[in-house]
């Protein structure tokens, strides 16, 4: 199998199942995401990208082909030179998509309750981002039709959402202006991103959390076990506040400030990761405010530095258990 890796994001039609192309053209060639080499034909090339759905190609003419396209170094199980992290990606990560979608869609069909479904489709979708050229404006732009002023930012590197494996970008816009695809984005939010191995991980350690909340379905915990997935004993508990989540008050509204249950990190700058993603109070998320735990952390012991009154307050609001451990670090120092 070969594999070719493009120098600049590009519109492209999808293929039908008759070879033909699809109506409307996708972001489907991505800058630096590899394509596999499908087919040769007179004249064209068919490929499939990464960042595509299994059995989704598209064609390109030669001459695109050899003008944007470069085929890419193997090196065992890697394709080098990517726009991932590491400049490498991992062969196998192609076949780890089906097998990603297929288990959020096993999940989907067993959940019966609305509210948690709609929460279980965020890990499989990036946020949105609105200043996202859309293909009609970046034909208008490179045909010239498009008037931009030259104090305005057109465009932008991020999809207006796309898959969690769409790589990650973290560039000025003036670096972005520079690519060869200029205003097509590039990829995702650093902290969207998650390779689809990674997605199989993280979407069964939140199926877990779900099973434990309070009053969760039975459904959830039937299908894990089906799985041969174990679920621990007792409740599931928001990671920012330690009080237990309740699927009964579970409601999702898109775009609601005040949802009940929301998809959490413990570094909002992070990526997408079963030890950094979890279910907590949408009133928590919303206290953590974009911030990190640490971040916080680091902010209350400025405050009870500044006053005793403040410190004698934290101390008050710790555990037994937690004022234990406190003596026990400060008598090893």
């Amino acid at each position: 199998m070969s594999y070719y890796v493009p120098d600049r994001t590009a519109p492209r039609n999808l293929l039908k199942q008759n070879g033909q192309d699809q109506k409307s053209p996708q972001w489907a060639q991505v800058q630096g995401v590899p394509c596999k080499l499908v087919n040769s034909e007179a004249g064209s090339v068919v490929l499939h990208s990464f960042v595509s759905d299994p059995g989704q190609n598209f064609r390109v003419s030669n001459d695109e082909f050899s003008s944007q396209f470069a085929q890419a170094v193997i090196e065992g199980e890697w394709i080098l030179g990517v726009a991932y992290p590491g400049g490498r990606l991992s062969i196998f990560e192609f076949e780890k998509r089906k097998e990603a979608s297929d288990l959020i869609s096993k999940a989907l069909k067993v959940i019966h309750s609305e509210s948690l479904s709609d929460k279980l489709k965020q890990t499989n979708i990036t946020q949105g981002c609105t200043h996202t050229a859309t293909i009609d404006k970046y034909n208008d732009y490179k045909n010239g039709t498009l008037e931009v002023k030259t104090i305005e930012n057109f465009g932008d590197p991020i999809f207006n959402r796309s898959k969690r494996h769409s790589p990650p970008v973290d560039i000025s816009h003036d670096e972005f202006k520079l690519t060869k695809g200029f205003p097509a984005p590039l990829g995702i939010r650093p902290k969207d991103f998650c390779l689809p191995s990674d997605v199989i991980k993280g979407v069964i350690e939140l199926l877990v959390q779900m099973a434990r909340f309070e009053n969760s379905p039975l459904e959830i915990r039937t299908f894990l076990h089906s799985l041969n997935i174990n679920v621990p004993e007792g409740y599931h508990c928001c990671k920012w506040c330690g009080k237990t989540v309740d699927a009964s008050k579970c409601e999702s509204k898109y775009k609601s400030q005040t949802n009940y249950i929301e998809l959490c990190h413990r570094d909002p700058n992070a990526t997408f990761t079963c030890e950094n993603v979890y279910w907590g109070h949408g009133d928590c998320n919303r206290r953590q405010g974009g911030y990190t735990e640490i971040d916080r952390f680091d902010d209350v012991a400025n405050l009870a530095n500044q006053d005793p009154g403040k410190l004698a307050r934290l101390l008050a609001g710790l555990s037994a258990d937690g004022l234990l451990e406190l003596r026990k670090l400060i008598g090893q120092n």
